[in-house]
């Protein structure tokens, strides 16, 4: 578009074309030297009004994969299932084992264990052990065992469960805060101070019996309550109890006293209470039972299955009952830290019992039914509480998740809100 310029010489009006705008020229009338004005500017069109928006929200959660890393737990049942529901005519494997090393036995040793079963029946001072038996035996174990009497492999299972399961539940705990060493405090207390405490009060329990004391102290309290432990055992253990009896004795005595003993740690951390999650109660749990597990794993060893036992009885006890043993407390810790309440306050000594034995509560009875199966030989029973045991947990786990899952949308929305006011 031309611009519009008037001569100040001679005073025609001119077009000047766009490009010359803003230069000085000179008029082609009078030769007088002209500035052409600048173009005028356009104005620029209105902004567009940006629509309001919030910064994205994102729920702080563990990802899909670790939410269900616990269910690699049952995998650990699997040898527990192989053998309980193998078919076994002897309702001892000791007897059985005994038996079938008599008869593959040489001529002069088959003697020499005779005469030792002989004087173990006769019993009394002084008389024949099952380690005489075994001193008989050229490699000294039965026919079969994987590993002798007298060998220290077992040990070396011990070690190599614990650094699988530490591993397991380092690798559980990678997305909380709690450190590895934590976890492997837990499991360590409860492998030593906590199975300690446990054999001192099974031992008492069993001096107890017999005994009897007057009195109203607390020591006497004390010893009475002890005593109805050592009955609890005693009832558990006689062959010839029914099963209510034997259900009650492995439910009171062993059920109560080692879930109470592997529960230590935690009842001590949250009787002056506690914030944090459930999950960290859950990890320390599994981290406890775990290490009760493998400390039970290798007194067993030492007194019932080497010389005895079987490669399998083995992988059993070292990862399947280590994982029951794991899943308990873990179930345990979840409970005490919901109800933590429960043992927090300005109690005497002897209120904690029955507060302690409502946070065990339901491990405490799985544990008694499942070692009452066993006894009496029920053993499909077994594996079904084994199995109850892992649902019962999963059930924990999934209903909390869920609270957490609701109450961080419902902080989601909070937020949003309060970024949408902010920003209207």
């Amino acid at each position: 578009m031309p611009i519009s310029v008037t001569c100040a010489g001679c005073g025609k009006k001119l077009k000047a074309k766009p490009e010359l705008a803003g230069k000085r020229v000179a008029c082609p009338n009078c030769r007088h030297p002209i500035t052409v004005p600048e173009l005028p500017k356009e104005p620029e069109p209105p902004a567009k009004k940006k629509p309001l928006a919030t910064p994205p929200l994102s729920m702080k959660e563990p990802s899909s994969w670790h939410r269900h890393l616990h269910w690699l737990l049952i995998l650990a049942l699997v040898p527990l299932a192989f053998s309980l529901l193998e078919v076994r005519e002897e309702k001892s494997v000791f007897i059985s084992k005994l038996k079938t090393t008599l008869d593959q036995a040489p001529p002069d040793v088959r003697m020499r264990l005779i005469q030792e079963i002989l004087e173990l029946e006769k019993g009394g001072k002084g008389r024949g052990s099952i380690e005489n038996l075994f001193a008989v035996l050229p490699e000294r174990k039965f026919d079969g065992a994987f590993l002798s009497r007298n060998s220290w492999l077992h040990w070396g299972f011990g070690a190599a469960a614990a650094v699988l399961f530490l591993g397991f539940l380092a690798f559980l705990a990678s997305e909380d805060s709690e450190a590895v060493s934590v976890i492997f405090v837990h499991g360590l207390f409860t492998a030593t101070v906590g199975i300690i405490l446990l054999l001192v009060l099974q031992t008492l329990a069993n001096w107890s019996q017999g005994v009897w004391m007057t009195g109203t102290g607390i020591i006497v309290i004390l010893f009475y309550i002890v005593k109805l432990i050592g009955f609890s055992y005693q009832a558990a253990i006689d062959p010839d109890n029914s099963f209510f009896l034997s259900f009650l004795g492995y439910t009171a005595g062993v059920g109560f006293c080692e879930e109470a003993c592997k529960a230590l740690p935690l009842l001590w951390h949250y009787r002056s209470g506690s914030d944090q999650g459930w999950r960290t109660a859950f990890h320390w749990g599994l981290a406890s039972g775990a290490g009760f597990g493998v400390a039970e794993g290798i007194m067993y060893s030492s007194g019932f299955y080497n010389g005895v036992s079987g490669m399998g009885d083995y992988f059993v006890r070292f990862i399947s009952c280590v994982a029951l043993h794991a899943l308990w407390t873990g179930s345990v810790g979840i409970t005490i830290n919901q109800k933590q309440h429960l043992i927090q306050g300005d109690f005497r000594w002897f209120e904690y019992i029955p507060r302690v034995l409502v946070l065990v509560a339901v491990p405490m009875i799985l544990h008694g039914l499942y070692d009452t199966f066993l006894k009496k030989n029920m053993s499909a029973l077994a594996l079904l509480v084994a199995a109850v045991s892992f649902v019962y947990l999963a059930f924990q786990i999934s209903r909390l998740r869920g609270e957490d899952d609701k109450t961080a949308k419902d902080e989601m929305l909070k937020e949003y809100q309060r970024r949408k006011a902010a920003l209207s």
